[in-house]
């Protein structure tokens, strides 16, 4: 685990995935709203145990300890400048190493049933005559109030268990605070925040005893001298702690169990009153709900890396079928008849040696955004880029039933959209000419690749014959194969040429060159 911080901007903490993109557009990880900053500026991955920073081709480039930098290795503290922008580097495992707290067992067994102590709700004035209750219920109300804007809608699960006890520390008299989460695969506590009103001089062990039995019951605990309390005869976790007065009560909500918060002293009989546990238990309510919401935001938030994910591979209506489960794509493949469409840039090799790196990038992600933008219009799958080139399928994960027609319309129109390219690069001299290859046949379309990396790709030999036209077409061209022909019918016109002869086949192919529209269309 690592994460940025971000030094002029408040402190606020990125945690870093195997991937992040650092920029000003709307999809980056990270997006700083720098207008020194490019919409795709930086990235940073995680491979072999080590976290890389990479430009991005940014227009200002990304500085590492005073030094600009287009690749390098992070290191502990490392400072990275952005724009306007500095964000510092820090391996975050040991900022959120377990707390010192061990659940010490215990073999003895509690008789008594505990009932959760009683939350009366809000009635109605008419019916309050006691102006006690009504003290009591408008204590509970501040005290929600005041908690409720302090945790807010914090998303970040340790913040907000954090600020949590730091809230909680200051309505009730605790000298130990811990807050133990659920696990929902293994159903198991674990400690995940921990406070001390005083300095920590050692370690925390809570009862087994009382946690177990607020675990099973859902009921919550109150002891005014643990050691002497008879519900708690012999259990040696409780000897062992040292533990006077306690508190214990889970956090539910919608009858679920987030988990548990135990406060405690070590040295004060009757620390704790009724009505502190009430107040306990108001704040565990409002604990569970807030984690249910951080619960939630991650999922939604995990949810919209999938979609974005997905929109870089397939047309929207495609995402959006994937998303809410109309279309499953999982490791594995089907065979399906589909049209394979290969790009090429001609004499890519000669214009990259005459820029540097950072130009190449720039260049290619405006011509990339172009041509993938026609991909999707037309129904067509992005399956990869290879360098310069492009791979796309249509008819894969789904057919529309004219999925040659729109391969062959999406060609006629990338080469309307590289004309428009090569007018805006005009100035630079940064234009370029493509070759395209289609091919219409059976092909074996899914997830490949190992359970930790997939992508969605097809293989067979109608992909290769795709791959060896684009290969043999010349700039402009746009080749297709007779079975494509035969799909798209009359709607394009086309010239025979003389058979080429391609790797892989013994006798020449027949190829067609597709030259526009038929008038009728």
């Amino acid at each position: 685990m690592a994460i940025l911080v971000h030094t002029n901007g408040g402190g606020r903490e990125y945690e870093l995935g195997e991937r992040t993109v650092i920029g000003r557009m709307d999809a980056a990880d990270i997006r700083l709203l720098d207008g020194m900053i490019s919409k795709q500026h930086a990235e940073i991955t995680h491979a072999h145990g080590r976290w890389s920073l990479r430009d991005l081709g940014s227009s200002n480039g990304t500085m590492v300890n005073g030094r600009r930098i287009h690749a390098v290795d992070l290191a502990e503290g490392d400072v990275i400048a952005l724009g306007g922008a500095q964000l510092v580097f820090s391996h975050a495992a040991a900022r959120r190493a377990a707390p010192a707290v061990a659940i010490v067992d215990s073999s003895a067994r509690i008789q008594a049933k505990i009932d959760r102590a009683p939350v009366d709700g809000f009635r109605p004035v008419a019916q309050i005559n006691d102006v006690a209750q009504l003290q009591r219920d408008y204590e509970k109300l501040r005290i929600a109030n005041e908690l409720g804007r302090a945790i807010g809608l914090e998303p970040d699960v340790d913040k907000l268990l954090a600020r949590l006890l730091d809230e909680t520390f200051k309505l009730l008299p605790a000298d130990r605070g811990v807050i133990l989460l659920m696990d929902p695969q293994t159903r198991q506590l674990a400690p995940r925040a921990v406070k001390h009103a005083g300095p920590a001089h050692e370690a925390i062990n809570l009862s087994s005893t009382i946690i177990n039995q607020v675990f099973q019951s859902g009921a919550s605990v109150i002891t005014m001298d643990a050691m002497m309390d008879s519900r708690f005869a012999g259990a040696k976790s409780i000897i062992a702690g040292g533990i006077r007065s306690t508190m214990c009560v889970p956090m539910i909500h919608q009858s679920q169990l987030y988990g548990i918060i135990h406060l405690d002293s070590l040295i004060a009989t009757g620390a704790f009153s009724e009505k502190d546990l009430q107040i306990l238990d108001g704040v565990a309510a409002l604990a569970a709900q807030a984690l249910d919401n951080a619960y939630k935001a991650k999922q939604i938030e995990r949810s919209a890396l999938a979609r974005r994910d997905f929109e870089r591979l397939l047309p929207p209506e495609v995402v959006e079928q994937v998303v809410n489960g109309g279309v499953r794509l999982e490791r594995g493949g089907e065979q399906r008849e589909a049209t394979v469409m290969f790009t090429d840039i001609r004499g890519f090799t000669s214009w990259s040696e005459r820029h540097p790196p950072a130009h190449i990038v720039a260049v290619l992600n405006d011509y990339f955004e172009l041509m993938v933008d026609a991909i999707h219009r037309h129904r067509g799958t992005l399956d990869k880029f290879m360098g310069d080139g492009i791979l796309a399928l249509f008819g894969a994960p789904i057919s529309y039933g004219h999925d040659a027609i729109n391969a062959v319309d999406c060609a006629l129109e990338m080469a309307r959209f590289l004309a428009q390219f090569n007018r805006e690069h005009e100035g630079t001299g940064d234009q370029f000419a493509i070759g395209i290859g289609i091919n219409t046949g059976p092909v074996v379309a899914g997830y490949m690749g190992s359970s930790r990396s997939m992508e969605y790709t097809a293989i067979g030999d109608a992909v290769n014959l795709a791959s060896r036209l684009c290969a043999a077409a010349a700039p402009g061209q746009i080749l297709v194969s007779p079975s494509t022909l035969a799909a798209i019918g009359h709607r394009f016109t086309a010239q025979q040429l003389a058979p080429i002869q391609v790797k892989g086949k013994q006798q020449p192919v027949t190829v067609y060159q597709v030259t526009g529209y038929a008038s009728q269309h």
